[in-house]
């Protein structure tokens, strides 16, 4: 029983299936399995059903994967029919969706309009063809603006887009073309993401091997401001670190992830935070049956942070807000002095140019945002 004192709180579903794999990417996800889709669907199901009767109330639902819009929409529509039989959904609630360029297909827009979606997340990661085709995209540029422009057309409201910088074959003049286009595209967020190097990854394989170079740090943090300036000049609202928003559309439930909100994360390698205690699901189909078969839910991992963990995390996620964080809201959270129990750090990182303190909130600086591994060394204790 997950106490949550019918205080709303986010859901995040996870589709581990696509098409194809892109060659960065190490998420838990599946190609060729699609004889799999049909009975992954019927255990997630049952997995949200473990839920009923526990009276908890959503104001965010996320659909992530894998490629969630790779489904056919009949598989979506089962789904969304478990979750608002076993969940109280609040008026206010954003239901996103994540989506790729191929997939998007008027049917499935549609559907999912119909069934209560209302914020749409697209991977796009550049619109120059050559970049796109070393990470192993399955779209191209022109495919993006036919989907974008039928997306509005069928009456999609709240549409952001994912990108990416410092990739191989991604110059700083390509980087100037991406956000060009994207300030012209009728949009409404924007996802900026580095690109980082993961193990098991095709990127990592040809990285080894010499085939790919990596920008050095430097150019990185140069392809990075040249993103956060032309964006905020364009109306974007630079609210997180890598999060753009023209007016009044944040992500909502991304935030719970920074700002430790609690969720719950159902499907294959979903993971969960409520209150202190993280949960995070077993990360392969037969563990997966098995478990929900005995009708327990499928956990790999259940771990209770102590409150000095949690307040470290606090402090490590909400300086990921460009807002940072409120004194007295931290104070109040963790009963403590905040000033006091960290005066040694917080002088010497204010001093160092890493952190200021502004309207009684403490956040990075500019300066800050490039090197807080400095802070959060030293929160840790690693120097």
């Amino acid at each position: 029983m997950i106490n949550t004192e019918n205080k709303p709180i986010g859901l995040y579903i996870h589709i581990p299936f696509c098409e194809k794999k892109c060659n960065y990417c190490n998420f838990l996800t599946f190609v060729n399995n699609d004889e799999q889709i049909e009975k992954y669907v019927q255990y997630l199901i049952k997995e949200i059903n473990l839920y009923k009767g526990e009276n908890i109330h959503l104001d965010t639902i996320y659909i992530g994967g894998g490629t969630p819009s790779y489904l056919d929409e009949k598989y979506m529509v089962q789904i969304v029919d478990a979750i608002k039989n076993v969940f109280v959904l609040e008026d206010n609630l954003e239901f996103t969706i994540e989506m790729n360029p191929e997939s998007v297909e008027v049917d499935k827009i549609k559907t999912y309009l119909q069934i209560g979606i209302n914020r749409f997340s697209m991977g796009v990661q550049s619109f120059n063809n050559d970049v796109l085709n070393i990470m192993g995209r399955l779209h191209n540029r022109t495919s993006v603006f036919k989907k974008l422009a039928l997306m509005r057309e069928l009456g999609c409201k709240n549409i952001s887009i994912d990108l990416m910088l410092a990739n191989p074959k991604q110059d700083i003049e390509i980087l100037r073309e991406d956000l060009a286009i994207a300030c012209k595209l009728d949009i409404d967020h924007i996802s900026y993401y580095s690109l980082i190097l993961k193990e098991q990854t095709y990127f990592d394989l040809w990285y080894r091997q010499g085939k790919i170079e990596l920008f050095d740090p430097e150019e990185e943090r140069k392809m990075y401001h040249e993103v956060v300036d032309t964006l905020v000049k364009n109306g974007f609202d630079h609210y997180e670190i890598s999060s753009f928003a023209k007016k009044g559309l944040r992500g909502i439930h991304n935030a719970k992830y920074w700002t430790l909100n609690d969720f719950i994360g159902l499907g294959m390698g979903a993971a969960g935070n409520i209150s202190r205690t993280r949960f995070e699901n077993v990360r392969d189909f037969d563990s997966y049956y098995e478990l929900l078969d005995k009708d327990q839910k499928p956990l790999l991992e259940k771990e209770e942070l102590s409150i000095e963990d949690r307040e470290k995390e606090y402090l490590m996620l909400n300086l990921r807000m460009m807002k940072g964080f409120d004194i007295d809201q931290m104070n109040k959270k963790f009963s403590i002095d905040f000033e006091e129990k960290y005066k040694d750090i917080l002088e010497k990182n204010i001093g160092a140019g890493i952190l200021k303190k502004e309207n009684n909130r403490i956040k990075f600086t500019d300066y800050g945002i490039d090197n807080g591994e400095v802070f959060f060394h030293e929160l840790y204790g690693l120097n």
